[in-house]
């Protein structure tokens, strides 16, 4: 058993370590998307990329040494759960994994609230850009009035960007 829990441990601090990288790119890119500044936010991109490649990684070996945990203590090893295992494996064992449990809820729950944040925040800015570009594109269509007759007449857009002149 102590290999069994020495492994999910070792897990276990490089999941925390990751999730801790992970929450802090993703503060990092609320204020990334404040500032419009796109090379730090390809940049950020990256990063959290590679942090998530890492926790599949760290998921597969955590998933591993959990079921071994499980079947070397009599939890359940078809789906072993932390605080089961926990359960299971006394003292001083128990109070680490119940911890590494609280931490790693902790952590995905501050991820996802911000995350959810920054969603928020692109789709806003998405919006905003949209009601620009609808503007522009308004200002360049001709304008439709009415003629004389009572005819629809066209007229020149009322701005233009590039000369027409050659």
């Amino acid at each position: 058993m102590n290999e069994s829990y020495h492994a999910l441990e070792e897990v276990l601090e490089n999941e925390v370590k990751v999730y801790r990288t992970l929450l802090d790119l993703i503060r990092r890119e609320k204020e990334v998307l404040i500032s419009a500044n796109i090379d730090d936010l390809n940049d950020n991109n990256k990063s959290k990329e590679l942090a998530i490649v890492k926790l599949k990684s760290l998921e597969r070996l955590r998933e591993k040494a959990a079921r071994d945990l499980a079947q070397a203590t009599g939890a359940n090893a078809e789906n072993p759960r932390l605080l089961e295992i926990a359960f299971k494996v006394g003292e001083p064992y128990s109070t680490k994994l119940r911890s590494f449990h609280a931490t790693l809820e902790l952590l995905i729950k501050r991820i996802k609230e911000i995350n959810d944040s920054n969603e928020a925040l692109i789709k806003d800015s998405l919006r905003a850009v949209n009601g620009a570009l609808g503007a522009i594109k308004d200002t360049l269509q001709p304008r439709q009035t009415y003629a004389p007759s009572g005819d629809i007449k066209r007229t020149e857009a009322s701005g233009h960007f590039v000369s027409k002149d050659v």
